[in-house]
């Protein structure tokens, strides 16, 4: 079977149709057009082109800006919105995709490494599809396969269970199935009973 490849992000890991960065459609390697471009900036919201030499020219790279960017992208210009129901406007929230360039983002620092939210929604859970995130949470069995939701509107972080098995707690709170809950900076986010992540608050005007 021949490799896949997304158009903006280069091969991926195997398991999933989509990227797990910018959730574009991936291609068998052999039909992928040459991007002529080097990679795009993973820190959240960015989407500048990296240089020949990996570098953003508005962001430093190390640490864990880095990593940060294997979790979440900017989609395509003109991608559709592909969104589960939810309790915003029209049975969806609407999301930063509608919002100013300058959107606040938020970093989710769990024990196995951060997960940045900038202008994509972030799903959380063991789906195969899920990417990376999946392959991360994939020994936690009692998180459900579509666990939680993340997203950001008007500057301000929200998450939303997905009808999970064990639950989504803020503060130890569970929260109520598909009903969004804003998220503060220093909050405590925890999946089920044992997955654990720390909200940081890492861009934007507060």
């Amino acid at each position: 079977m021949a490799a896949l490849t997304c158009p903006n992000h280069g091969p991926q890991p195997a398991g999933g149709a989509f990227c797990p960065i910018c959730m574009e459609f991936l291609v068998p390697e052999s039909a992928a057009p040459d991007p002529g471009v080097g990679q795009v900036c993973p820190v959240p919201g960015c989407g500048n082109q990296l240089d020949a030499d990996g570098r953003c020219p508005v962001h430093d790279l190390g640490g864990m800006a880095t990593e940060a960017g294997t979790w979440a992208g900017e989609p395509p210009p003109g991608r559709p919105a592909d969104r589960p129901a939810g309790p915003g406007p029209g049975g969806a929230p609407a999301t930063t995709r509608d919002a100013p360039p300058d959107t606040t983002a938020y970093r989710l620092e769990f024990p196995f490494g951060p997960v940045g939210v900038g202008r994509a929604e972030v799903r959380l859970g063991r789906a195969d599809d899920l990417g990376d995130i999946a392959a991360r949470l994939a020994a936690h069995h009692n998180v459900s396969r579509q666990h939680a939701l993340l997203w950001i509107e008007h500057g301000e972080l929200y998450v939303q269970d997905l009808g999970s098995t064990n639950g989504t707690y803020v503060n130890d709170r569970r929260l109520d199935p598909h009903t969004r809950q804003r998220l503060f900076d220093g909050d405590e986010l925890r999946l089920a009973g044992t997955v654990r992540a720390r909200v940081r608050r890492t861009g934007g005007n507060r």
